[in-house]
Protein backbone atom coordinates (compact mmCIF):
# COMPACT_ATOMS: atom_id res chain seq x y z
CA UNK A 1 0.00 0.00 0.00
CA UNK A 2 1.26 3.46 -0.85
CA UNK A 3 0.37 6.87 0.51
CA UNK A 4 0.64 10.21 -1.20
CA UNK A 5 2.24 13.12 0.61
CA UNK A 6 -0.81 15.21 -0.28
CA UNK A 7 -3.12 12.72 1.52
CA UNK A 8 -1.09 13.08 4.70
CA UNK A 9 -0.89 16.86 4.46
CA UNK A 10 -4.66 17.08 3.88
CA UNK A 11 -5.34 15.19 7.12
CA UNK A 12 -3.32 17.74 9.07
CA UNK A 13 -5.01 20.67 7.32
CA UNK A 14 -8.57 19.52 8.02
CA UNK A 15 -8.03 18.25 11.59
CA UNK A 16 -8.27 20.20 14.81
CA UNK A 17 -6.90 17.56 17.17
CA UNK A 18 -3.88 15.30 16.90
CA UNK A 19 -6.02 12.20 17.50
CA UNK A 20 -8.08 13.02 14.38
CA UNK A 21 -4.91 12.90 12.30
CA UNK A 22 -3.67 9.67 13.86
CA UNK A 23 -7.02 7.91 13.43
CA UNK A 24 -7.27 9.26 9.88
CA UNK A 25 -3.90 7.68 9.04
CA UNK A 26 -4.97 4.37 10.55
CA UNK A 27 -8.29 4.52 8.64
CA UNK A 28 -6.37 4.82 5.38
CA UNK A 29 -4.42 1.68 6.25
CA UNK A 30 -7.38 -0.17 7.76
CA UNK A 31 -10.61 0.79 5.92
CA UNK A 32 -12.50 -1.44 8.42
CA UNK A 33 -10.94 0.42 11.36
CA UNK A 34 -14.25 0.65 13.27
CA UNK A 35 -14.52 -3.16 13.28
CA UNK A 36 -11.07 -3.66 14.81
CA UNK A 37 -10.77 -4.49 18.49
CA UNK A 38 -6.97 -4.56 18.73
CA UNK A 39 -3.89 -4.22 16.56
CA UNK A 40 -0.78 -5.94 17.90
CA UNK A 41 2.13 -3.82 16.76
CA UNK A 42 2.36 -0.82 14.48
CA UNK A 43 2.28 -0.45 10.71
CA UNK A 44 5.67 0.04 9.06
CA UNK A 45 6.29 2.82 6.57
CA UNK A 46 9.17 4.14 4.51
CA UNK A 47 11.59 6.42 6.35
CA UNK A 48 10.69 9.50 4.25
CA UNK A 49 7.02 9.12 5.17
CA UNK A 50 7.80 8.54 8.86
CA UNK A 51 10.00 11.63 9.06
CA UNK A 52 7.48 13.78 7.18
CA UNK A 53 4.61 12.74 9.44
CA UNK A 54 6.68 13.21 12.59
CA UNK A 55 7.61 16.73 11.47
CA UNK A 56 3.99 17.50 10.65
CA UNK A 57 2.87 16.28 14.10
CA UNK A 58 5.52 18.45 15.78
CA UNK A 59 4.38 21.50 13.80
CA UNK A 60 0.71 20.67 14.45
CA UNK A 61 1.28 20.28 18.19
CA UNK A 62 3.17 23.57 18.47
CA UNK A 63 0.12 25.27 16.96
CA UNK A 64 -2.78 23.31 18.48
CA UNK A 65 -1.35 21.63 21.59
CA UNK A 66 1.51 23.79 22.91
CA UNK A 67 1.54 22.07 26.31
CA UNK A 68 2.27 18.55 25.05
CA UNK A 69 5.45 16.89 23.83
CA UNK A 70 5.53 17.93 20.19
CA UNK A 71 5.01 14.84 18.06
CA UNK A 72 4.55 12.64 21.12
CA UNK A 73 1.32 11.00 19.96
CA UNK A 74 3.00 9.91 16.72
CA UNK A 75 6.11 8.70 18.53
CA UNK A 76 3.99 6.59 20.91
CA UNK A 77 1.31 5.34 18.49
CA UNK A 78 2.46 6.02 14.96
CA UNK A 79 3.98 3.87 12.26
CA UNK A 80 7.52 2.49 12.54
CA UNK A 81 10.12 3.61 10.00
CA UNK A 82 11.34 0.72 7.85
CA UNK A 83 14.26 1.24 5.49
CA UNK A 84 13.30 -1.83 3.46
CA UNK A 85 10.14 -0.04 2.25
CA UNK A 86 9.89 2.55 -0.48
CA UNK A 87 9.60 6.16 0.79
CA UNK A 88 5.76 6.32 0.95
CA UNK A 89 4.99 2.61 1.20
CA UNK A 90 3.16 1.09 4.20
CA UNK A 91 3.24 -2.54 5.30
CA UNK A 92 0.88 -4.27 7.72
CA UNK A 93 1.76 -7.86 6.81
CA UNK A 94 3.54 -8.39 10.14
CA UNK A 95 0.56 -7.28 12.27
CA UNK A 96 -1.94 -9.39 14.14
CA UNK A 97 -5.36 -7.75 13.97
CA UNK A 98 -8.27 -8.80 16.21
CA UNK A 99 -11.78 -7.88 15.12
CA UNK A 100 -14.77 -7.13 17.30
CA UNK A 101 -17.24 -9.98 17.61
CA UNK A 102 -20.49 -9.45 15.79
CA UNK A 103 -23.53 -9.32 18.06
CA UNK A 104 -25.79 -12.32 17.81
CA UNK A 105 -28.73 -10.03 17.11
CA UNK A 106 -27.10 -8.81 13.89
Amino acid sequence: MRFKKSEVDELFEKSEHQSEVLIGLYRKVFPDFDDIEKINGFPHCGREMALHICGKFMEFDRKHHPNVLNGGLWLNNGFSADDSLKPWEVSISHLEVSYKKMSEAA
